[in-house]
């Protein structure tokens, strides 16, 4: 089914040929994949990557037109779609295997869409993370040459679907990344179709933050907006989250540590995400602010006493800031406890050192092994360290 309106793609699709010319002009940071990208359990992402490495296509277009089938009548959210698709952003190294997928199913929706997917993906790993200055003119080609394949096979999406949500949602991606400020339309014809969907919200809201040319009140214009939209209430406190953190990454590169921690403390409480509390002590203590960052890492630590994270970070205070090394030792153990390499490590280190408890080198062996079975390169460097000084200790018997 063709889709109500296909002229914001058309748009993007003529202004791509000077997508070159703003890039080498304009210098700005790259485009970073979502924190909270949706994800399958990784026994289904596995499954659909195996599927297509070994170019099981017609497994792949039978299982994807479930989900599109789905969506169309109602059964599955926007969200839930864009999670069975998330894969493909990820499926590095398969780009001729995307090809044989459109050539063998080329009014496939979901060959287009996949492919798409992962040439945007792929643009910006050619592309690399820093500023168009110190680009070469080849990774600028390159990214814009795949961008630019990716908009054609979203324009031809479009065609084959009756709800091209996801189509739209990645030119939003497109049009950001080439400075072309087509993404409100896009937004539009993406909410024509599904006035609930959450992810072009997501990806819009990020498009017109400061770094990428926005500014604050067009955000909270935006949310606003979006508090009155018909998305659901926990979509709405998703975006809004989103929205605290993307406020408080550009604080924090203004080099504005407290507003950014505020920011990170106003995503947690609104989500209650521990990663949000850690965030916040983090940016306080970056900006020097020991004393706000050690009540933030307290608190996590009594709302979340499972999260090694926050005994680690805790530690270190306590170590570096406060000098009490009993109390950083504890905290470093319960993180070790909890399976964090780093902290395994950490306590190896000290029992191979004898830094506040005896030195001990079958326990700093225990926890180096542990750190070291979690690829942990700084425990597998202190196994060998470890290994030197007990032959040195042998001689000296």
């Amino acid at each position: 089914m063709t889709a109500t309106n296909n002229q914001p793609l058309l748009g993007v699709l003529l202004r791509l040929v000077l997508g070159l010319a703003v890039l080498v002009s304009f210098p700005f940071p790259a485009l970073a994949e979502p924190g909270d990208e949706p994800g399958e359990a990784t026994k289904a992402n596995d499954d659909v990557y195996v599927k297509l490495q070994s170019r099981n296509y017609a497994e792949l277009e039978q299982q994807f037109s479930r989900h599109l089938d789905s969506y169309a009548a109602g059964r599955i959210s926007e969200y839930e779609l864009a999670s069975k698709f998330a894969i493909f952003s990820r499926s590095y190294s398969l780009e001729s295997r995307f090809d044989e997928w459109v050539s063998a199913y080329p009014k496939s929706y979901a060959a287009r869409l996949a492919r798409a997917m992962y040439g945007v993906s792929d643009a910006w790993r050619k592309r690399g993370s820093e500023f168009a200055s110190q680009t070469t003119d080849r990774q600028l080609r390159g990214f814009v040459e795949q961008l630019k394949k990716a908009a054609t096979d979203l324009q031809v999406s479009i065609e084959l679907y009756s709800r091209p949500v996801e189509s739209y949602r990645h030119l939003i991606r497109i049009s950001m990344g080439l400075g072309l400020g087509a993404g409100r339309s896009c937004l539009d014809a993406a909410l024509k179709l599904d006035g609930e969907a959450y992810y072009p919200r997501f990806d819009y809201l990020n498009s017109i933050t400061p770094k990428w040319g926005g500014s604050v009140r067009q955000m909270e214009s935006f949310i606003e907006e979006s508090r009155r939209s018909p998305m659901s209430d926990k979509d709405k406190v998703r975006l809004e989250v989103e929205h605290h953190s993307f406020l408080a990454q550009q604080a924090f590169w203004d080099k504005e540590y407290i507003s950014a921690s505020e920011h990170y403390l106003k995503a947690y409480r609104l989500l209650n995400d521990a990663k949000w509390l850690l965030w916040s002590g983090k940016s306080a203590l970056d900006g020097g602010f020991k004393e706000l960052a050690f009540s933030r890492f307290n608190e996590l630590i009594e709302a979340h006493p499972k999260y090694e994270w926050g005994y680690n970070q805790r530690g270190l205070l306590y170590e570096e800031h406060f000098k009490n090394d009993e109390k950083a030792f504890k905290d470093y153990l319960v993180a070790a406890g909890l399976g964090n390499s780093w902290a395994q490590n950490r306590v190896g280190w000290w029992y191979m050192t004898g830094k506040y408890v005896a030195q001990d080198y079958d326990k700093a062996k225990l926890y180096f092994n542990r750190a070291a079975a979690q690829k942990n390169k700084t425990a597998i460097e202190n196994l060998y360290n470890l290994d030197k000084l007990r032959q040195l200790a042998d001689r000296a018997k």
